[in-house]
């Protein structure tokens, strides 16, 4: 609900929860086209020149549509840059995912090094930890029910080699 009163001539203010509009830097917006169209050079340039100068440049910035430079990497199948965002150490987030979606093996595969590298034994998974509010994909799906929906074989063959399991479903009232 508006909290100005039109009748004063004060434009509404609508309160949208935790999505919060974040404006790209110009900086921000190269980097993301950069990622868009593939220019690993531009990318890793970009990533080198602004390293110390948060206030300009954040790696995890995304586009309106919520892409990370990660996920057009992942959309447009470029696994060195794939791999140079992830040296990067840019948040992973649902990535996962969107690689299993996109039936992306190649990806799949890094994806999953860099996970059992990096993920720590009590924590969720990077997949699980996205804020849902941010997140493309619902919290019921996990790696391996996606994999399943996009009957992948590969796909499924390589989680399960990797022990992935379907979570315990809750109990019928």
């Amino acid at each position: 609900m508006p909290d100005n009163d039109p009748e004063k001539g004060e434009q509404p203010q609508y309160n949208i929860g935790s999505t919060e509009e974040y404006i790209l830097t110009e900086v921000e917006k190269h980097f993301i086209l950069a990622a868009e169209r593939g220019d690993l050079a531009g990318v890793k340039k970009i990533i080198d020149d602004n390293e110390g100068s948060p206030e300009n440049f954040n790696i995890n910035c995304v586009d309106p549509m919520n892409r990370s430079a990660l996920i057009s990497a992942i959309e447009n199948e470029n696994i060195d840059l794939i791999d140079l965002l992830l040296e990067k150490n840019i948040q992973v987030g649902d990535a996962l995912l969107h690689a299993i979606s996109e039936e992306y093996v190649e990806a799949v595969e890094l994806l999953l090094q860099w996970e059992e590298t990096h993920h720590k034994e009590g924590q969720p998974y990077s997949w699980e930890a996205i804020d849902a509010s941010k997140a493309t994909f619902t919290t019921d799906i996990t790696p391996l029910i996606l994999a399943a929906h996009r009957n992948n074989y590969e796909i499924l063959k390589l989680l399960l080699d990797r022990g992935a399991t379907l979570p315990m479903p809750h109990d019928v009232k």
